[in-house]
């Protein structure tokens, strides 16, 4: 049986590229109801069934991406992040020679693409913001790099791999 704490935690895989040396960022579709078109990793909610929140991570990224568990190295579990909704993220930063081949289940995700460690490892390129949702002010960080507006939990996520945290490749 579920508890509130379960439902409000989810597991996500900071997917490293190794031949890229790059970290794999998704679109969510704009016809989701939570989150619709922020950039995130591969991940989602805990559900009945999953042993953990790895267990979690991995069957998300097989349902977004169709990439199998086995085609994963090295994971690492990283420090949880909370988002101003409540929920708690469990992520493991995990390697992958390639990211080919992969399908996207389109009703989830509509792009998938690489930022460079170089960019990512950068503290610079994260800066402080202030977001509007619905009535509320939110502070929060951006990825100041790029076309794309990546912000939130991701960041804080992507926060722990600069050159500055413990967590290496």
């Amino acid at each position: 049986m579920r508890t509130v704490d379960q439902d409000k935690q989810a597991g996500v895989i900071v997917l490293y590229e190794e031949c890229h040396d790059a970290l794999i960022l998704t679109q969510r579709s704009h016809q989701l109801r939570e989150h619709p078109g922020e950039i995130c990793f591969p991940g989602g909610r805990w559900q009945e069934g999953d042993v953990d929140f790895f267990a979690t991570a991995l069957r998300e990224l097989q349902e977004e991406l169709g990439i199998e568990s086995e085609r994963l190295h090295s994971p690492v579990l990283m420090n949880t992040v909370r988002t101003q909704s409540g929920f708690v993220i469990h992520p493991w930063f995990a390697k992958i020679p390639h990211l080919e081949p992969y399908q996207l289940d389109c009703q989830e995700v509509i792009e998938v693409f690489r930022l460079p460690m170089a960019d990512v490892e950068n503290p610079d390129n994260y800066q402080p913001i202030r977001v509007r949702r619905g009535d509320q002010d939110i502070e929060s960080y951006q990825f100041a790099t790029g076309q794309r507006f990546v912000w939130g939990a991701t960041v804080r996520i992507m926060m722990q791999l600069t050159k500055s945290s413990a967590t290496s490749k």
